[in-house]
């Protein structure tokens, strides 16, 4: 299984250990020091140095059921329990462009993305180049080897 495959199961908050999209984010916040795939301009510095990301998150509420099924308050979309409507919140459908944590490590490239499952599979489809630097592919490994310890 790709790195990709399984960032994008986990980002998904399906997981059964329980890591969702959220967790994913800080981990890499907090081990990405070199800012090699995050982008520093997105995260906040704190006076002791912690690093945080800039974020809104969304969580519905008993409020949003209209009285056919819950209601998504910015697509308009409707799910049947408020479970999915909550995990749809989660995700990066509406995540605003200016939330865009990582980027390629080939800095020509410019890719930005919201999900670290979409810059894993930029760098996997190897299209701008990026994934021949050792930086890069160490990165990866590492990346994995930390995934692997990521529970809750």
């Amino acid at each position: 299984m790709t790195p990709a495959a399984v960032v994008l199961h986990m980002e998904s908050g399906s997981c059964p250990s329980g890591v969702n999209r959220s967790k994913i984010d800080q981990f890499m916040v907090e081990h990405d020091l070199q800012n090699v795939i995050t982008n520093p301009s997105r995260l906040i510095i704190g006076p002791d140095g912690t690093r945080q990301m800039q974020s809104d998150t969304y969580i519905a509420s008993a409020q949003a059921w209209n009285g056919r099924g819950y209601e998504c308050y910015f697509c308009h979309k409707v799910f049947d329990k408020l479970v999915h409507l909550n995990q749809h919140l989660a995700s990066p459908k509406h995540t605003k462009p200016l939330q865009k944590l990582y980027r390629c490590p080939n800095l020509a490239c410019q890719t930005e993305t919201v999900t670290l499952s979409a810059i894993c599979q930029h760098i996997e489809s190897g299209g701008c180049g990026v994934n021949r630097f050792k930086k890069v592919n160490h990165a990866m490994e590492a990346f994995v080897t930390g995934m692997n310890r990521l529970r809750l």
